[in-house]
């Protein structure tokens, strides 16, 4: 009778999670509805509390001078994993943060990475406002200049990974400027006309650029000669010994069949509303941030988990749970362009993957499940779940290791140097 009453306790809390973050995203859209959530962002983001550090700098490490897609303490992803292995190369990595205040100052995130504060006349986050205008832009390369003054030299490189960093980059005047490629942004769907002029000038004119996928490096050739295949890759020490975290053990009763990422308009819901009806007797588990109300889809069903967004270092222990890890993407011009980082992640841990048919993915088509169809995903489901292949597990975690971060920057450090 007790253990009855653990299990149902157990199952409610995973409920209510789920519950709280739909709540959390209906209320978040309402409040954007309201235009709220605007007023909220920007007064958090001019309240945020100006700091000043004594910091000492090694000048003699090479300096990479970081024009980012996302800021640093945001989520772990390619810049972070890149930049942090530089960083214990010997590289003083100086990101700049794109929220620009009144102030300037400069902050150290760990060993030889350092967060860069600007200051413009107009304030604003850059990769949400585009505020980036002939002034503000002068504004913002004067202030470059002077919090890193002591530090840069003609040595510097500039790793630009957001379009609207063009007219900085090409203001800087010092050493060379490597573009990292990672999406094509006119496969968004929200692309700024100006934004997509603006990436086709940064892979015409960029010392080197860099690509993350095949689609990626044969449209860049046209317009570069110095064009690299940097694909992403796994943090294979993380993602390759799991552990269970003890949160989801009720849900082992039945086959889990998981999901971490982004939930986002990529995602194909109709292909997994079909799953869900198809397979009612597996529990579905999707842990990342709600960012479309095409979930409404899928949260209506028991079997059904939204436990939102946690941290990277706590993905292993929720992917411990996992009997089948999936990949549905809607394959749109974006997506048939991007190699998943979550792919190498899940065959770290030697667990099967059911993918849609990802260009990206065919090379390792004898170690995960490809669909063209909802029908073959249901089946590669199946497939994943009858596995009994030792040898297949150790040939995923051996592509894993192959592909890590750690052999990714290596052949990075090769490049620029």
């Amino acid at each position: 009778m007790r253990l009855l009453k653990h299990i149902l306790m157990d199952k409610r809390r995973l409920k209510l999670r789920h519950i709280n973050s739909i709540f959390k995203f209906e209320l978040v859209n309402i409040l954007s509805n309201l235009h709220v959530k605007d007023i909220i962002r920007r007064t958090q983001e001019s309240n945020m509390v100006v700091f000043k550090e004594s910091i000492q700098i090694d000048s003699i490490c090479r300096s990479i001078l970081v024009l980012p897609n996302i800021p640093w303490s945001y989520r772990w992803q390619r810049p972070q994993q890149i930049f942090t292995r530089m960083a214990n190369k010997g590289f003083n990595i100086f990101y700049i943060s794109p929220i620009t205040s009144g102030s300037e100052y400069i902050s150290e995130i760990s060993k030889n990475i350092y967060e860069i504060h600007i200051k413009t006349r107009k304030e604003g986050n850059v990769l949400r406002d585009f505020h980036l205008d002939r002034d503000n832009t002068e504004d913002f390369v004067k202030s470059i200049k002077r919090v890193l003054s002591k530090y840069i030299n003609n040595n510097l490189i500039t790793f630009v990974l957001h379009p609207v960093w063009k007219d900085v980059a090409f203001s800087l005047g010092k050493g060379r400027i490597v573009y990292d490629l990672m999406d094509l942004y006119s496969g968004f769907p929200d692309a700024r006309e100006e934004l997509i002029t603006a990436e086709e000038e940064l892979v015409k004119r960029s010392d080197i650029v860099l690509t993350t996928a095949d689609n990626l490096y044969e449209h860049a050739k046209k317009l570069n000669s110095n064009v690299y295949m940097i694909r992403n890759g796994s943090d294979y020490e993380k993602f390759s010994n799991l552990k269970e975290n003890g949160l989801l053990d009720e849900l082992k009763k039945k086959p889990i069949i998981g999901y971490f990422g982004a939930i986002t308009e990529w995602l194909d819901f109709d292909l997994m509303e079909y799953i869900i009806k198809e397979n009612r007797d597996k529990n579905y588990v999707f842990i990342g941030s709600l960012n479309t109300k095409n979930i409404r889809k899928l949260y209506k069903y028991s079997n059904v988990f939204f436990l939102g967004e946690v941290s990277h270092d706590e993905l292993p222990g929720y992917l411990a749970y996992f009997d089948v890890c999936t990949i549905p993407f809607i394959l749109n011009d974006l997506i048939k362009s991007t190699n998943p980082v979550k792919f190498y992640e899940y065959i770290a841990s030697g667990k099967p993957v059911v993918s849609v048919d990802l260009p990206e993915l065919k090379q390792y088509e004898d170690i995960c499940y490809l669909a063209k169809d909802k029908e073959e995903f249901s089946k590669g489901i199946f497939k994943a779940l009858c596995e009994d292949d030792v040898e297949l597990i150790k040939k995923r975690k051996v592509v894993a290791k192959e592909n890590s971060w750690d052999n990714r920057v290596e052949e990075l450090i090769k490049i620029v140097k």
